[in-house]
């Protein structure tokens, strides 16, 4: 899972990344971000790795990519921008840790920032379109109907990933490079902040607080539990072999997803999943006591995998 970090200069997006990588990493080419694998400590994979006692534990992993800041008048550079729109996810990067950085005001920046950019990039596709149906080189369709309505929402600043679409209209999107289009959380660093918060509020953006320069392991950890949220992202358990693993999904995917995760061979060959609760597991200490008790379900291909479901994939392959 890769998370973008945009912010202005000054928002402190390398100081996060170091606290939580516990190395500082900084590129110094204003077009090239400095990408870090950052592993997850966490404490419900020590409680199930203590029962099973497995030879190798493994934490999920997270990739920070610290996009290089800019000045708030200046704006982020389009190259930047696309590398941002190849991230699974977005994360705005506002600072509240001292008077005279006001987060709020960048998160309004930002946020205007992504929308303008946006609306300008579809007027243009629009315009390229409409030339191209003039001339007989393209067949109006029902895609020029459903930018007009993009751009309608843009125009009421609001970001398209709040647009109910289909699968396909969403990978349309996608095609285009539309950054409002990708899923954007918020990350305050320094202090806690209600004029923030309800700017998130205000624009639907899930939120996380980090005083990178003030942190500690129980700190971290209250930290990874909001940052998962505001991203949309649970975290399931396998327990294979001589190994315990820790895995992130998007909330609402399928067993067969998870499936996914683990091997694209494991989800082709898929038979069933066995899943119980981690407070289950760890009450009772294995998946027959669990099953003995009724509290092991066998979930099909469309099963909804919850946070700290613990499961075990049955597969041809």
């Amino acid at each position: 899972m890769k998370v973008a970090l945009l912010g202005y200069s000054g928002s402190g997006k390398t100081t996060i990344v170091a606290a939580l990588s516990g190395k500082r990493h900084e590129s110094f080419d204003p077009l090239k971000p400095a990408v870090v694998n950052v592993k997850i400590h966490e404490s419900r994979l020590k409680t199930i790795a203590d029962i099973v006692k497995p030879q190798k534990t493994t934490e999920a992993e997270i990739t920070l990519v610290d996009m290089k800041g800019v000045q708030e008048s200046t704006g982020f550079d389009e190259k930047l921008i696309e590398i941002a729109v190849l991230q699974d996810r977005i994360a705005f990067v506002v600072p509240s840790f001292s008077a005279e950085k006001k987060g709020a005001s960048e998160l309004g920046s930002l946020y205007l920032e992504m929308i303008y950019r946006d609306q300008e990039r579809i007027k243009n596709i629009l315009e390229k379109r409409r030339d191209e149906i003039l001339h007989g080189k393209r067949k109006k369709g029902m895609e020029e109907d459903f930018l007009k309505k993009c751009l309608s929402m843009l125009e009421q600043e609001k970001f398209l990933s709040s647009l109910e679409m289909d699968s396909q209209q969403k990978s349309f999107l996608g095609s285009l490079g539309l950054i409002t289009a990708k899923k954007f959380f918020v990350i305050v660093n320094g202090k806690s902040d209600p004029e923030i918060g309800n700017s998130c509020q205000m624009y639907n953006l899930g939120f996380c607080q980090i005083d990178a320069e003030n942190v500690d392991n129980h700190q971290i950890d209250l930290f990874w539990n909001q940052f998962l949220k505001a991203a949309g992202l649970i975290r399931f358990y396998t327990i294979l072999g001589k190994e315990t693993r820790c895995w992130l999904l998007p909330e609402g995917s399928t067993v067969l997803d998870a499936a996914a995760t683990i091997h694209t061979d494991i989800a082709a060959g898929f038979v069933r999943a066995d899943v119980v609760k981690f407070e289950d597991f760890t009450a009772l200490g294995s998946f027959s006591a669990c099953r003995e008790k009724g509290l092991l379900r066998s979930e099909s291909k469309t099963g909804i995998v919850n946070d700290g479901d613990i499961i075990h994939i049955h597969s041809t392959r």
